[in-house]
């Protein structure tokens, strides 16, 4: 990350606390709170500085472990009485709506409707798994200029988002629409009529 024209490293943990009802991180180093979805600190001294997103996966260990059999694992021998089997957030999963009151509300889709958001060149989309998965089959598309194909994954119920010339990876994000539409308002929605332009 770079910072006043010097390279600075730091580490992350999770605060504990909420911004438009999405869970903020926090820097070991200055403390400042930084939003995943903003892409930014937003408050302390690191306000203002932007993150850089790389392309991620959300996949299940099977296929991980097919594609890279060498991985390490961390231990679940970490000390705490803890079923780490067991997701803390299932019952959240299950409820509709977030728990705490967001600034913009958007009724393209449902709220707690998961969605693989991208953004591009200043231009956000998201795509609805629900959609994707009733597709079947990989959808090619436009986000301004650039072409794009999306893939939809049954067994780990995820997507990617790859160029659709060099099939590249691209940053994405796996996300409740409720926390893109508050931080993307302006973002378009696939297969949405009243879509904005792209």
């Amino acid at each position: 990350m770079k910072n006043k024209g010097k390279d600075t490293e730091l580490t992350f943990g999770v605060s504990g606390r909420l911004y438009e009802s999405n869970v903020l991180l926090y820097d070991h180093q200055t403390e400042s709170l930084w939003s995943q979805l903003k892409e930014e600190a937003v408050t302390g001294p690191m306000t203002g500085t932007r993150l850089v997103a790389v392309p991620s996966s959300l996949t299940t260990w099977k296929q991980w472990q097919t594609q890279h059999p060498e991985t390490f694992v961390l231990s679940t021998q970490t000390g705490y009485d803890r079923n780490y089997d067991y997701s803390p957030y299932e019952a959240y999963a299950r409820y509709p709506s977030p728990l705490f009151p967001i600034a913009n509300q958007d009724d393209r889709l449902a709220p707690k409707e998961r969605i693989i958001g991208v953004s591009l060149n200043g231009k956000h989309k998201a795509y609805s798994l629900t959609a994707l998965e009733k597709r079947g089959t990989p959808l090619e598309d436009h986000i301004g200029e650039r072409a794009v194909r999306v893939s939809y994954d049954a067994e780990a119920k995820s997507a990617r988002i790859v160029d659709g010339k060099s099939g590249e990876i691209l940053p994405s994000v796996i996300a409740y629409w409720f926390a893109w539409a508050s931080f993307h308002p302006d973002a378009s929605v696939y297969g949405s009529e009243s879509q904005t332009s792209q």
